[in-house]
């Protein structure tokens, strides 16, 4: 078999088994988005595919590969009450590229690596108190801000040309 030519996958062991890093966004309220990240441990092959799983997430949860990380998003399931709930990331690694200096170039098939991390379920009043005033509400703050600020850097100056015209 010539470097550099996909071959049939052997088994490997991984350098830094059960490592890695996830973060699950959050809190958030039944049926918001959660942000969901999951990355191998450098040294590890990448993932060729990462499982996701939670009480407290729907179905169709859906992360993409990036080539750097695994990142996606998973709703809040509607039914569920506020707490903090598990999240169990998978990631896979059938025909990952070998990590090792004699198999480089070759496929390996290396055990799956189990990453849990935590989200929080917040009642719908606690998110909606503590994401603030919105973007409109934000937007509409930050014009009467600003007009305030504009109406008495104005009057100052017009205070000042006064004092400074001659008699």
């Amino acid at each position: 078999m010539l470097l550099g030519q996909a071959g049939a996958a052997h088994a490997g062991q991984l350098p830094f088994p059960k490592q890695g890093y996830s973060s699950v966004g959050g809190p958030a309220a039944p049926g918001e988005v959660v942000d969901l990240t999951v990355k191998e441990r450098p040294g590890n092959p990448h993932p060729t595919a990462v499982e996701v799983s939670s009480p407290a997430l729907t179905d169709d949860t859906a992360l993409g590969d990036t080539k750097s990380a695994w990142v996606g998003a998973g709703r809040i399931k509607k039914t569920v009450k506020p707490g903090t709930y598990p999240v169990t990331f998978t990631l896979r690694h059938k025909s990952a590229d070998c990590v090792t200096e004699k198999d480089r170039g070759y496929v390996c098939d290396y055990p799956a690596i189990v990453l849990r991390s935590k989200v929080t379920v917040s009642g719908q009043d606690e998110t909606a108190a503590s994401n603030g005033p919105g973007f409109g509400g934000g937007l509409a703050i930050g014009i009467a801000s600003g007009a305030v600020a504009t109406l008495a850097v104005g009057g100052v100056l017009l205070r000042l040309r006064r004092r400074q015209a001659p008699s």
